[in-house]
């Protein structure tokens, strides 16, 4: 049964922020009423025979619950749905409890409290397609969704975005919807942190849901805890720590492994979706990541996928200004390297990044890599929302010695990622949010090997920040 950690983990926005234009007002969708909203299918058990689903009411809706079916072609499959009670949980939005105190959320101090439910289904057959409903108050029901369960093993192919952050309804909105059209039979997606600006401001997740509207509640999320996820706790904490989100549990019910620490339940989780594929997600907004460094460790020596993807949000190679994340990359590339990872997926640096590393390099890879070359590790930084940061001036060249070499950039652009996996061979391919390709690349495994079978990555011209429209950062 899941775990609910409310209070515990929750953070409050005490201090001001800069308005922004959604600021004017509530929104007539923003409020909870007796009507189901803020749909969204997660993974927490087995893909192949289960998926969860969370959803938002109004406070006064204490017992509800979902109903499930095939999606067969017949009219009337609300006929013959199984019905799932669902878990449900009380948020007071105004205020939180933390250590005994109650803080105000001065963000969201007029929004009454709110109901969030929860269901997994369980029982179900692999590869298949299912229609999904659920209900707010009694009869007051969501129409049918329908979300296909993975695999055992065969193709797949899923969509990757980086911080969609700032101006999630107006700009962020045409990034991921962009990411359906070009891969509508997308089997998840993965959000690699900071998916809104303020993780407590109730109206940013408004946004966040809007945007995406029905693919969050058809295509599952696999949604990692950014930096812009965790606050102040209180503004008079003198250690000035932060705290996650009291709304990130609440939406998103995910997997629970009691080999973790309590305060990284449901941020840091395997998602093990085919025998083709491992993710594994982590929290790097703890300050301390040995735990999950070992935790990590072990997950990757058990893992029997043919492929394993590693997602976090800051990343083991910077490329955002001048930022560097040395204690994590200490800590985190000999593990990567140890167990030949083959992509890892980040956010944070508010750019594009691609870059290849082969773990026995001898010395600094001076040239790019070329088809036919053998590699360990693909690292990708990526950004889907309108905030942009400049490229370090020096690139990846002084991480060169770890044998790393930056293959793409991008300045000021809003891009999206789609990766196939098919047997031997995984694909990968960024767009930029019009639809256009931007950077491809295909490796190959034989056994323990990889290596670079396609690479197209100079059409177009690498985007600048002076060949691009003129840009001014949001004030969001």
């Amino acid at each position: 049964m899941r775990i609910l950690m409310m209070a515990a983990v929750a953070m409050a926005l005490a201090m001001p922020v800069a308005a922004h234009d959604d600021d004017h007002g509530q929104p007539p969708w923003q409020g909870a009423s007796a009507w189901p909203d803020r749909i969204v299918a997660t993974f927490e058990g087995d893909p192949a025979t289960s998926f969860a689903v969370s959803w938002r009411t109004a406070a006064n809706v204490a017992v509800t619950r979902a109903e499930i079916a095939l999606a067969t072609p017949d009219a009337r499959i609300d006929l013959v749905g199984r019905s799932v009670p669902a878990v449900t949980e009380r948020v007071d939005l105004g205020t939180l409890v933390n250590n005994g105190r109650v803080i105000p959320i001065k963000a969201n101090d007029t929004l009454p409290a709110v109901a969030y439910h929860s269901v997994r289904f369980d029982g179900l057959k692999p590869d298949t397609l299912y229609a999904y409903r659920v209900q707010g108050s009694d009869g007051h029901w969501s129409e049918w969704f329908q979300t296909r369960t993975a695999p055992t093993a065969g193709p797949i192919r899923f969509i990757y975005m980086g911080d969609a952050q700032n101006g999630v309804l107006s700009l962020w909105s045409r990034t991921i919807r962009a990411a359906f059209m070009a891969a509508p039979d997308a089997r998840f997606m993965l959000h690699a942190g900071d998916l809104v600006n303020r993780g407590s401001r109730d109206v940013e997740w408004a946004d966040w849901f809007k945007a995406g509207g029905f693919l969050h509640a058809m295509i599952p999320a696999i949604p990692v805890a950014g930096n812009h996820e965790y606050d102040m706790s209180d503004p008079a904490d003198a250690m000035r720590r932060r705290m996650l989100s009291h709304l990130w549990r609440p939406q998103f019910r995910l997997p629970v492994d009691a080999a973790l620490p309590a305060s990284v339940q449901e941020t840091a989780y395997v998602v093990h979706y085919s025998a083709d594929l491992d993710v594994f997600v982590l929290d790097t907004n703890q300050p301390d990541l040995t735990p999950q460094a070992q935790w990590l460790d072990a997950q990757l020596q058990a893992s029997k996928a043919r492929w394993r993807i590693v997602t976090m949000h800051h990343p083991v190679f910077s490329s955002g200004g001048d930022r560097d994340n040395k204690a994590g990359r200490d800590l985190l590339l000999p593990i990567l390297n140890k167990h030949s990872v083959d992509l890892v997926l980040q956010g944070h640096d508010h750019t594009y990044a691609r870059g290849l590393l082969d773990a026995a390099a001898q010395a600094p890879r001076r040239t790019g890599f070329k088809v036919g070359d053998t590699l360990t590790t693909m690292f990708v930084n990526s950004v889907s929302g309108p905030k942009q940061y400049q490229f370090r001036k020096q690139g990846w060249d002084d991480y060169a010695p770890t044998g790393v070499k930056l293959e793409r950039q991008g300045e000021n652009g809003q891009f999206f990622q789609v990766i196939g996996i098919d047997g031997n061979r995984l694909s990968y391919t960024a767009y930029t949010a019009d639809g256009v390709q931007y950077d491809a690349a295909v490796i190959e495994k034989r056994g323990n090997a990889k290596r670079l079978v396609k690479q197209e990555n100079t059409a177009p011209p690498t985007r600048r920040f002076d060949n691009t429209l003129p840009y001014k950062s949001p004030d969001f």
